[in-house]
C-alpha cells in the first residue's frame, strides 16, 4: 500500500498560512481538541489516513500536495481518501460488510462484484478505478498500456538557446556537451544519448527518473550559470516554488500568509527573505 506521506512540519506551515488556531483544525478534523494537532505537528503522532481529506479541506489545500502519495491507491486507500474508517464505510454501505471488506483489503477474498457499484458510489470513484484499487491490493499487476512518447519543446529550445549563446563558433555534439557538463561537475551525471534526446524535444520524465531529472536539471544550470529552474516546466516549476517557500516557513518557526485578513506575505516570513538575501549577498 502506498500512503500518503504526512510531515508535520509542512502542516503547521499551511495552518499558519491559513491563519487556523490548532484548536480549530481539531475541530474539522473530528479529533475534538487541539492536542491531537499539536502532537502531529511536532512529530510525536501521525493523523490516521482516513483524517487527511478532512483536514486537507478545513486549510483549502490539495490533499496531494499537502500529503503526497507515490503511487496508486489500492483499497484501503480509497477507503482513506473518501474519508472513511473501515467500520464507517461498512456502516453506510449496503452491500459489504465490515468483515468482507476487511478481508478484500488485506488481500484475501476479493469483493463481490455486485457489492461494487455501491462501493464505488459511497467512495467517490467508478467501479473501473475500484477494480483497479482492488487488484493492487492483490499484489495483481495491472494491464501494461502501450507507452506513449510525450514531448517538451520548450525544453529542447530552452537547452538550444543557452548552448547557441555559450557556443557562438560551433556548436558541440550531444556527446562533447555532456562530456563538458560532467567535467565541470567531477561526476558523471549526463550521457551523449541523454542530451540528444533532450535536444530532440524528448520529454525529461521520458528520459530520467524524479531524482536524476533533478540532477540533471541541477548539472545544466551549474553548467551554463543559470537557474535549474528554467528547464522545468511552467507548472512543475511553480509547484516546487511554492512546496519550499512552504517549508522555509515552517523551518523557521513563521507564518508565511499575512494575519488578520490583510493578504500578502507575512511580515515574519519577509524578514527571514531579507535575512537570507542579505546573507547570500554577504558571501559574493
Amino acid at each position: 500500500m502506498p500512503p500518503r506521506r504526512f510531515d508535520g512540519r509542512r502542516l503547521r506551515a499551511r495552518r499558519r498560512e491559513a491563519d487556523m488556531h490548532q484548536r480549530v483544525l481539531g475541530r474539522e478534523a473530528g479529533v475534538g481538541s487541539h492536542e491531537p494537532v499539536a502532537r502531529w505537528e511536532s512529530g510525536k503522532s501521525i493523523p490516521p489516513a482516513e483524517k487527511l481529506p478532512a483536514i486537507a479541506r478545513a486549510l483549502g489545500a490539495d490533499i496531494d500536495v499537502l500529503f503526497p502519495r507515490d503511487g496508486d491507491p489500492d483499497l484501503v486507500d480509497l477507503r482513506c481518501d473518501a474519508g472513511y474508517s473501515q467500520s464507517h464505510a461498512a456502516e453506510l454501505s449496503e452491500a459489504v460488510s465490515r468483515f468482507r471488506l476487511g478481508v478484500a483489503e488485506r488481500g484475501v477474498r476479493k469483493l463481490d462484484e455486485s457489492s461494487l457499484p455501491d462501493l464505488a458510489g459511497l467512495y467517490g470513484v467508478t467501479v473501473e478505478e475500484l477494480q483497479a484499487a482492488q487488484r493492487r491490493s492483490f499484489g495483481e499487476r495491472a494491464p501494461t498500456p502501450e507507452p506513449v512518447s510525450s514531448s517538451d519543446p520548450q525544453l529542447a529550445d530552452t537547452l538550444s538557446e543557452l548552448i547557441e549563446a555559450r557556443f557562438t563558433d560551433s556548436r558541440p555534439g550531444a556527446g562533447e556537451l555532456a562530456a563538458a557538463v560532467n567535467e565541470k561537475l567531477g561526476a558523471e551525471v549526463l550521457k551523449a544519448e541523454q542530451v540528444d534526446a533532450l535536444l530532440s524535444g524528448a520529454s525529461a520524465e521520458d528520459i530520467f527518473d524524479d531524482g536524476a531529472r533533478t540532477v540533471a536539471f541541477e548539472a545544466l544550470g551549474a553548467y551554463f550559470d543559470v537557474s535549474p529552474m528554467v528547464f522545468h516546466n511552467g507548472q512543475s516549476a511553480q509547484k516546487r516554488v511554492l512546496e519550499d517557500i512552504r517549508f522555509l516557513a515552517a523551518q523557521h518557526d513563521v507564518a508565511l500568509a499575512a494575519r488578520g485578513g490583510e493578504g500578502g506575505i507575512s511580515p515574519a516570513f519577509l524578514a527571514v527573505l531579507n535575512k537570507l538575501l542579505a546573507d547570500d549577498e554577504g558571501e559574493r
